[in-house]
């Protein structure tokens, strides 16, 4: 594809592209935006699903294991040398090391416009990488966040001027979604989660099941992810006394067509940004029981486009569970508003128009500057 000389362009860094939320989020940006406006290349520092890369988009691959190395250091001084040369006008980074090892790129290079991305409520920092990461974040011009909840944490956390912070939504393709009007009993209830990090908290959708099995001895409980935690994950299962009615599905390609006969989906998690999980529940049909954390207030009305629970209570989760199970007209309500929240604000045409709306204005107020 050939691009416009007058087009901006924009460089996105981050650690890797694998079937992550964030990581997919970023790819169907670059597939979307406007190549008459705005050229993108994309920098990964480990090891990346090829297959996933856009094609209209130039790929640099790193090979950066450990960042505080003698290949790492050479590789950050190349790529100072690349930016200068290739003129980039805007790097936006994700992830803790790819913005330590961008940012700073960016920065020596003189980059007009850097954008460090906040997508989660911080729960990796630890002790010397927030000591760090305070020196590098005030480098950067500009940054986005997905949700208010998340912006104000970075705010507070390492002292961000609130101005700078933008808010720009997550991108669901909406007619991969077509809503799926449920009218009779709950069978099938999910949680969609890679088994990687215990934050996320499948333990409690587990012990959930075991408070309504025998209840409610017909529903089927699907764990769609994968990840190192599915054996702890399994045994739980076997101990509390429900491994034949809890399914562990691994990894699914093609989610939606799985939500297609969910009803209920639930996230547990002890901290969340803006879960694209929740809104593909959402658009789908599938009420969402959903820990009160992060940005997931900002989707979730307790009881009106789904349900709100207290951090680490699986009894609380059950109980809302039950809840919609006997109450079908409200059941039925809240899929309706959910499905209508979702579509009126989280569409790609809005995350994208947003995008580009931002990136224009940063360029814009550079050029006045300088």
């Amino acid at each position: 594809m050939k691009f416009s000389e007058s087009t901006h362009k924009v460089l996105y860094g981050i650690d890797s592209i694998v079937r992550g939320g964030t990581e997919l989020q970023l790819v169907g940006l670059i597939e979307r935006l406007d190549k008459s406006k705005f050229t993108p290349y994309l920098l990964t520092i480990r090891e990346t699903e090829t297959s996933l890369i856009p094609s209209e988009c130039k790929h640099i691959q790193l090979d950066i294991p450990k960042l505080f190395s003698v290949s790492g250091i050479i590789k950050f001084f190349k790529l100072v040398g690349w930016l200068r040369k290739e003129k980039i006008d805007i790097v936006q980074m994700y992830f803790q090391d790819t913005t330590l090892l961008l940012g700073m790129a960016a920065w020596l290079a003189r980059v007009p416009v850097r954008i460090s991305c906040f997508r989660d409520m911080g729960f990796w920092t630890d002790g010397k990488i927030e000591k760090i990461l305070k020196k590098v974040y005030p480098l950067m011009t500009n940054y986005i966040a997905n949700a208010k909840a998340v912006g104000n944490v970075f705010c507070e956390q390492f002292s961000l001027p609130p101005e700078k912070i933008q808010v720009l939504p997550n991108g669901i393709e909406l007619s991969q979604f077509p809503f799926i009007q449920h009218t009779g009993p709950i069978v099938n209830i999910c949680i969609v989660g890679n088994m990687t990090r215990k934050v996320k908290r499948t333990d409690l959708f587990i012990k959930a099941a075991a408070e309504l099995v025998g209840k409610y001895p017909n529903v089927v409980w699907h764990i769609i992810g994968d990840g190192h935690l599915r054996p702890e994950l399994e045994a739980l299962a076997m101990e509390l006394g429900v491994s034949s009615t809890v399914k562990f599905l691994g990894r699914i390609a093609n989610v939606d067509d799985y939500l297609t006969d969910m009803q209920i989906g639930v996230i547990s998690s002890d901290s969340e940004g803006l879960s694209n999980a929740i809104l593909e529940y959402m658009l789908k049909g599938v009420v969402c029981v959903a820990t009160d954390v992060g940005g997931t207030p900002e989707l979730i009305i307790d009881n009106g486009t789904g349900c709100l629970v207290r951090v680490n209570d699986h009894k609380m989760i059950a109980k809302k569970i039950e809840y919609l199970i006997e109450n079908p007209e409200t059941y039925q309500k809240i899929a309706l508003n959910a499905r209508g929240l979702a579509e009126n604000n989280y569409g790609w045409d809005t995350c994208v128009k947003k995008h580009e709306g931002f990136y224009q204005k940063a360029m814009t107020s550079i050029n006045k500057v300088s």
